[in-house]
């Protein structure tokens, strides 16, 4: 209650503008961005016309072709993303990133509680994708851990935090085009937790968050490791948002 009280009077005497528009944030419930332009500035890949692979997430001619995807060894079962990886995603992605406003990490978590709500609910439980040692001492943060957290603060679903770790450190993809290139860089840089490897006692469905899907080489050596433990379900994956290529 006091810590409520607190920061009500810091809103008041402080209160937050809108990192697009610069007008004040009447809502309690964001911090970085305001609902009008949550409503009419950020660019939704849900809202457009085309038609998507479920399993990939690549544009399909129609729900009733088959994706090449069916070929690629693609070890999550299903995929979706947000927003279009530029414009103003960018730019707020950048800043959540790389300028310590995290806050935004539970602005995206509170977007996609709202937006994908049926779609997440579909899942036992959520993870995310796990921040190198070296680059989490960078930021102080992991913006997709922030995310997976607020998701399950809203939704009320099981949060698993630590079902996979790093075993190495990566250069940092987004430097990498090369969708060969990615996918040897990231190859065996995952560990599954010993914890976990056979003690599930019950067969879950996991939704893995991540901030940004490019080519989908990180998201899918995750789901490879993850589909090593036993009574491991149906994958998923929800990002932010998805920079779109011609294959995963």
């Amino acid at each position: 209650m006091i810590r409520k009280f607190i920061k009500n009077i810091f809103g008041i005497v402080f209160p937050n503008h809108c990192i697009i528009c610069g007008n004040m944030i009447e809502s309690e419930k964001m911090n970085y961005i305001c609902i009008d332009c949550i409503n009419k500035k950020l660019d939704y890949i849900h809202k457009d016309d085309y038609t998507r692979c479920e399993r990939c997430g690549k544009l399909i001619e129609d729900k009733n072709k088959t994706c090449a995807c069916k070929y690629e060894e693609i070890y999550f079962d299903e995929c979706k993303s947000m927003l279009y990886y530029k414009g103003i995603t960018i730019d707020l992605i950048h800043k959540m990133k790389f300028s310590h406003r995290y806050l935004i990490c539970s602005d995206f978590g509170a977007i996609l509680s709202f937006y994908y709500k049926d779609y997440i609910k579909k899942f036992d439980a959520v993870t995310f994708v796990p921040l190198g040692k070296n680059r989490f001492l960078e930021r102080g943060y992991n913006q997709s851990e922030i995310i997976a957290k607020t998701i399950s603060k809203i939704l009320n679903i099981k949060l698993i935090e630590n079902i996979i770790g790093r075993k190495k450190e990566t250069y940092p993809l987004s430097m990498i085009k090369d969708k060969e290139l990615r996918k040897s860089t990231i190859k065996d840089a995952f560990k599954i937790n010993k914890n976990f490897k056979n003690n599930l006692k019950e067969k879950i469905n996991i939704l893995i968050i991540d901030d940004v899907f490019t080519t989908g080489a990180t998201l899918n050596e995750i789901s490879s490791e993850i589909r090593k433990i036993e009574n491991i379900g149906k994958i998923g994956v929800l990002t932010v948002a998805r920079v779109y290529t011609n294959s995963i």
